[in-house]
């Protein structure tokens, strides 16, 4: 735990990824590996679940009792729960460490982790541009880590997603409810979801068993033993995509074909999907204006925010009732149209960003713009109808800057879209 720490205060500096770490010789970290140490040699390793001992990288919206909870915005940032939010306490039950609370964009409202009132988070890729978000910080925790490290996040539209997509590891948004939202700070109270970043699919694996436990979302199983049918959305879902996003991906999707557990078939999308962004747009920013109007009416307050934060806000302020019930129809309908793809598919593939990470001066001040909108249009359709959805790096181990394939299932189909994860890795870098 020693070596984790001294690599967080090696990187933290540069890249901003902690809001607060909870290290130190006298810190909660080094006590609590302390009595894990004496705990196993007590039972002699016979309690030890899969994540014994994993350090825990837990974002700044997670309630830590006894430890600021900001949210990475000035109104909570002298904010100390007194619990620990639910999944909190399962990993701790569990044997994990805390390492820390990582730094996010303010409010979980935004794709890049550049707003936050303690400072953007960094890409550990590239220190000009940005980690992605909102999940910003505990992508780059992981990304650097020097063994394994669990980093927790939530994911409204893609904030877990995106931070793994541009940060080069694995993020999982599991299927809607599947992992507790007690004792999170709220963006979007339907759409919320909690989800984990890792650094390899194996660990992916094994931290969503430990913790769902006997409660893992068993959907109907789809392959025995045949290959998995990979449905690739082409049209809308690949549009303005920039030509090495592009490459990466299909060269992917080529080199899972070839290992022989995958068969792919193109799926025509048109703009009629465009209903479905503006549909979670409605409902997520009317839902977050609900719960944050205090914020946006103080002045004193709403002075310290991003001003790409307030915007959206005071966009949610303006959404209707009717725009917002005729959105939570569109939602119906998502669930519909996705459910009746997967009918004949088993999985879902498209790039996880259109983009690559942008760089920090390109997003300051444009957060609510067109880069938002290509962070952010293939990963929020999964939010609006609840399905599981992975990102997987599409360009392991190259020295350019991360790509990202997203993976999505069917509702409760969790583990078969893990299970596609973990075989289209292996694939992808078998044949890099």
């Amino acid at each position: 735990m020693g070596d984790e720490l001294e690599n967080v205060e090696l990187y933290n500096e540069r890249l901003n990824a902690f809001i607060t770490v909870l290290g130190g010789p006298k810190g909660i970290a080094l006590s609590r590996a302390r009595e894990l140490d004496r705990r196993l040699r007590a039972e002699r390793g016979n309690a030890a679940s899969g994540l014994f001992g994993v350090p825990l990288a837990i974002k700044d919206n997670m309630f830590f009792g006894g430890f600021p909870t900001t949210a990475a915005t000035f109104y909570f940032k002298d904010f100390v729960p007194s619990l620990n939010a639910d999944i909190v306490d399962d990993a701790m039950r569990l044997g994990c460490i805390p390492l820390g609370k990582t730094n996010l964009h303010e409010l979980a409202l935004g794709g890049t982790s550049a707003a936050s009132f303690f400072g953007p988070v960094r890409n550990p890729h590239d220190v000009e541009r940005v980690a992605g978000g909102s999940s910003g910080g505990s992508a780059v925790s992981v990304a650097l880590s020097k063994g394994a490290v669990l980093g927790m996040g939530t994911d409204t539209g893609g904030s877990i997603r995106i931070p793994a997509a541009l940060c080069g590891i694995m993020g999982f948004k599991p299927t809607l409810g599947a992992l507790s939202l007690e004792g999170i700070f709220p963006l979007s109270a339907t759409l919320d979801h909690a989800g984990l970043l890792t650094r390899t699919m194996p660990d992916m694996l094994k931290a969503f068993e430990q913790l769902m436990g006997r409660r893992r979302p068993r959907g109907p199983a789809r392959r025995a033993g045949g290959k998995i049918k990979v449905g690739v959305l082409t049209g809308h879902f690949q549009e303005e995509t920039e030509e090495k996003v592009s490459k990466n991906f299909w060269r992917a999707i080529d080199r899972m074909e070839t290992s022989g557990d995958f068969v792919a078939v193109e799926v025509p999308t048109d703009s009629s999907y465009e209903r479905f962004t503006r549909a979670r747009a409605h409902i997520q920013l009317k839902e977050a204006a609900w719960f944050y109007e205090e914020l946006v009416n103080s002045e004193k307050v709403a002075g310290h925010m991003n001003p790409d934060v307030l915007t959206l806000l005071k966009r949610g302020m303006q959404v209707g009732q009717l725009r917002y019930l005729g959105a939570n129809l569109v939602r119906l309908e998502s669930i519909r149209v996705f459910a009746r793809l997967l009918k004949r598919l088993d999985v879902l593939a498209m790039p996880t960003t259109r983009v690559v990470a942008p760089r920090l001066d390109d997003v300051l001040g444009k957060e609510a713009g067109r880069l938002r909108r290509l962070l952010l249009q293939n990963t929020e359709v999964f939010n609006l109808c609840g399905f599981p959805a992975l990102s997987i790096p599409s360009n392991p181990g190259s020295a350019d800057l991360p790509t990202a394939m997203q993976l999505a299932c069917g509702l409760g189909e969790d583990e078969l879209a893990l299970r596609a994860g973990d075989l289209a890795m292996r694939a992808i870098v078998r044949q890099s």
